[in-house]
């Protein structure tokens, strides 16, 4: 029986621990809400304006190699088709997570036909994107 006391205490200080983690509040890039913002919008102005050099203007280097010319046109092409023209994200406020070491930021933006829930990360204290995803109800469509 005293062997029990002691691994039911190491049970409950490891699930103790884990759940005070998880209630830490996620870690930021270091940018603002606002700039993450200015950040997505600059990338999405220059979709709608096929400006490659500007849509990789706050990539990372691994970014800008992974995301050849051939994909950005792949890219723009998709979203024009199923979304539209981009129109705003201005009205959203970004909501953020933390996935290991990445700030993910998740933004609503306007486009002529739907929302599109625009995805972008940055490592934590980071100021370049590291990653990009959208997801709608028509691209969900179109990529089946």
């Amino acid at each position: 029986m005293k062997s029990k006391i002691p691994a039911t205490l190491l049970i409950v200080t490891i699930v103790t621990t884990l759940f005070l983690a998880s209630c830490q509040p996620p870690k930021p890039a270091a940018l603002s809400n606002d700039q993450v913002v200015q950040v997505v919008e600059n990338t999405l102005k220059a979709i709608n304006a096929g400006d490659y050099q500007s849509f990789t203007q706050d990539f990372s280097a691994e970014m800008k190699n992974a995301f050849t010319e051939e994909q950005f046109t792949s890219l723009a092409d998709m979203l024009q088709n199923a979304s539209g023209n981009y129109v705003s994200c201005a009205d959203s406020e970004p909501a953020l997570s933390n996935n290991q070491d990445y700030a993910v930021y998740r933004l609503t933006c306007t486009y002529e036909k739907e929302g599109v829930i625009v995805t972008v990360t940055f490592k934590v204290d980071g100021d370049k994107v590291e990653g990009l995803f959208f997801d709608s109800t028509n691209l969900r469509k179109i990529s089946q």
